[in-house]
């Protein structure tokens, strides 16, 4: 079997950990650029693997995030609620990558620490149930 998978949800495993550890921190400008650095590398990697693991778990070739997270929708692995999350998180991550906005970083901090801190652990411990 091709340990890939596995070693990228290592990876994955380790950013969502570096992020966290960022947003335990006490706020400042510093930090949030921080935790917003740390979720843009730990959104590559976790779409990445999912990549990896729709392709080993089901012969799936995906090419883009959405699809990515799409596919496991339609692979009845996450909620409607949570396509739904994972795609607004997408279009806020190609948004902070293309544009500096000083309101659109603060927003994007709150969402991080609210919502997509506790998205990417909830992917990664469905790759890691699901993995071959």
């Amino acid at each position: 079997m091709d340990n890939t998978l596995n070693l990228k949800l290592k990876k994955f495993k380790k950013a969502r950990i570096t992020m966290k550890e960022a947003l335990d921190k006490a706020e400042n400008d510093l930090i949030r650029d921080s935790v917003i650095k740390r979720f843009e590398y730990t959104f590559e990697l976790c779409w990445k693997t999912i990549k990896i693991f729709l392709n080993d778990k089901f012969g799936i070739d995906v090419f883009s995030p959405k699809e990515c997270f799409r596919e496991l929708r339609k692979n009845e692995l996450i909620s409607d609620e949570k396509i739904e999350l994972l795609l607004e998180m997408t279009d806020d991550r190609n948004k902070i990558i293309h544009t500096y906005d000083e309101y659109f970083s603060d927003e994007l901090y709150k969402k991080i620490k609210k919502d997509y801190y506790e998205l990417f652990k909830m992917v990664y411990e469905i790759l890691e149930k699901n993995q071959i």
